[in-house]
């Protein structure tokens, strides 16, 4: 019996009232023995201890049956019957009433009740038991011949061990309590560790499979880069690379929803806001998709409003990122026709607006009756019609998601084969209250010539940190117009060893590396004694550079960072910061360049 009890005081399964019950009925089962025992020998009443008896017997069944019946619950109901409309009665009115120990047990069902029933039983109980003792104390006080009066000896000796028992029964529960509260706060923080080893678990594995399957492709996309580059080839080779390129970029696209959607999926993904420029992102975006929108034969019109302000405080990624996919899928399902990027302010106060963005289209529009579903996950519309266009089905789910994350909202309004419009609105910081004015965008939509690189640099020497040879090839070859001097370590060892050797006025490092990482190289460049690059800019090259490591990449001290794949102005446009201004002999702005290096 002792080994049942503890097994039930111990399993996890159970709730606190159940395993109360079981602690405070094991007590007063044992008190009542040992009150019968003791009345026995010490010659108290027969009355007494035939009632006590009686009592014992009939709470040993019902504990028996709740015990080892597992019918805990429902003995709950039947116990606390027993003791306020049975054993309380009959204890007070053969154990001497008030003199003896009745009041103490009173106290006691008082207690069992609260710690082991809950809802309209527990009141129900309270009520009863209240009610109960109030009528046997007005008996006992009216008719005193109705109370077996204990003598003085007695009614001390039943009054004493009644207190031992419910003392005993109260110290034991509070310690049990405090004993299960512990071990609660140990789970909880068990549990909260492991949580938080699972985030970090989760986080290295989106950055490590984000690696893992962009540096493949900023081999195919560099490499291809320098196939464009060269002026030499054949039209129809240079035909062959750009569809290379745009596969290569559909492919990141694709690789980079799925990413995206599964870290907001596992509520990885974060809000970071920092000051932006908006004619730059507006700039960078429209680099990106006119020549998409030209091949299609669609007019791709752009209107800012001249009242934004020039710089906001915001997630600029993750706007971007709404914008891309709202513009891809505009261009994606419209045939004929134009889309349009509106962006437009909205007052809210001195210190913050509301941006409006717009993205509208000529296109096969959306059905009224699939609109409350548009943004679910992994769900594409009308799919007859869709079947050969290309996507994940997550874009549009992104979009809506990230616009919640920054506390905005999406919106959608389309007629089925005329066109659709999606609204976004997201409250942003002001920055500088400056407006944007007119925005030129001109540059951007003309077509762009044979590439020049944007400087030279011959006495200029970089170091370049990667465990991918064909990585390092593609760098090697998309700087090679710039003519600086280019070394090359495929481990943080052997980069570690050209450092004490050589200084270099640049260095890029390669984040995830076997056996030693970036961030681990650049911490040991910095602290080598002997060290001739130890306050050498360094920059980081990776697939994990948006919103919510950037921080952590200036914290850990790193210079700069650069974003797989690699582009060479991309490249070009990062070395320049920091290779020293006396060591550059040409620079131009590369407006010549060719469209498919950004």
């Amino acid at each position: 019996m002792i080994k049942k009890i503890r097994n039930l005081l111990g399993d996890s399964s159970l709730d606190f009232q159940s395993k109360s019950f079981v602690l405070l009925a094991s007590i007063a089962l044992i008190g009542l023995f040992i009150a019968l025992i003791s009345g026995i020998i010490l010659g108290q009443s027969f009355m007494a201890n035939l009632s006590l008896f009686i009592e014992f017997v009939l709470f040993f069944g019902l504990y028996y049956w709740a015990v080892f019946h597992n019918r805990i619950k429902k003995a709950l109901i039947i116990i606390s019957a027993f003791l306020i409309f049975v054993f309380l009665p009959a204890a007070f009115f053969t154990s001497g009433g008030a003199a003896g120990g009745t009041p103490v047990w009173c106290a006691f069902m008082t207690l069992f009740i609260v710690m082991t029933l809950s809802g309209k039983p527990k009141v129900f109980f309270l009520i009863a038991n209240f009610i109960v003792v109030a009528i046997c104390w007005w008996i006992g006080y009216t008719y005193p011949g109705t109370v077996t009066e204990f003598t003085r000896k007695e009614a001390f000796y039943d009054s004493f061990f009644t207190l031992l028992i419910v003392c005993t029964a109260m110290t034991l529960l509070v310690g049990y309590q405090a004993r299960l509260f512990r071990k609660e706060n140990e789970r909880v923080e068990s549990q909260k560790r492991e949580i938080e080893e699972l985030n970090q678990s989760q986080k290295r594995f989106f950055s490590s499979l984000s690696h893992e399957i962009r540096t493949p492709i900023n081999s195919i996309l560099g490499f291809n880069e320098v196939i464009l580059r060269q002026e030499d080839a054949s039209e129809e080779i240079k035909s062959d690379a750009s569809y290379i390129q745009g596969a290569g970029k559909m492919l990141l696209a694709i690789i980079n929803d799925i990413l995206d959607f599964s870290k907001i999926d596992a509520g990885k993904m974060d809000i970071i806001p920092m000051e932006y420029k908006v004619a730059e992102m507006i700039s960078e975006i429209v680099n990106m998709f006119w020549q998409r929108a030209n091949e299609k034969g669609l007019a791709f019109n752009v209107d800012i409003d001249p009242q934004i302000p020039s710089s906001l405080i915001g997630d600029e990624v993750r706007i971007k990122q709404i914008i891309v996919n709202l513009l891809s899928n505009a261009i994606k399902y419209t045939e004929s026709g134009s889309v349009r990027l509106r962006l437009e302010p909205e007052a809210c106060d001195d210190k913050h607006i509301v941006l409006i963005i717009s993205v509208s289209d000529t296109g096969m529009g959306i059905k009224q009756e699939v609109i409350p579903t548009l943004f679910d996950a992994f769900k594409r519309e009308d799919q007859e019609k869709n079947i050969r266009i290309e996507g994940t089905g997550l874009g549009l789910s992104i979009v809506k998601q990230l616009a919640e994350l920054m506390e905005g909202e999406v919106t959608v309004e389309s007629i089925y084969g005329q066109g659709t419009v999606f609204t976004v609105r997201i409250r942003q910081e002001v920055a500088n209250t400056q407006k944007i004015g007119k925005v030129d965008l001109s540059d951007h939509t003309k077509q762009k010539k044979s590439y020049r690189s944007m400087f030279t640099a011959p006495e200029a020497e970089i170091l370049i940190v990667d465990d991918s040879k064909m990585n390092l090839t593609v760098e090697q070859k998309l700087l090679r117009d710039t003519k600086i001097k280019i070394d090359t370590a495929t481990s943080g060892a052997e980069a570690l060893e050209l450092t004490v050797r050589n200084k270099y006025d640049v260095i890029l490092m390669d984040h995830f590396m076997p056996e030693m990482d970036g961030p681990e190289c650049l911490g040991r460049i910095r602290s080598q004694e002997d060290g001739m690059c130890r306050d050498v800019p360094v920059i980081i090259l990776t697939a994990n550079a948006k919103g919510e490591n950037q921080e952590m990449y200036k914290a850990i001290g790193f210079d700069g960072f650069l974003v797989k794949p690699i582009s060479g102005v991309k490249l070009e446009e990062a070395l320049i910061q920091y290779i020293p201004q006396e060591k550059i002999i040409s620079y131009s702005k590369n407006q010549t360049a060719d469209n498919n290096h950004g």
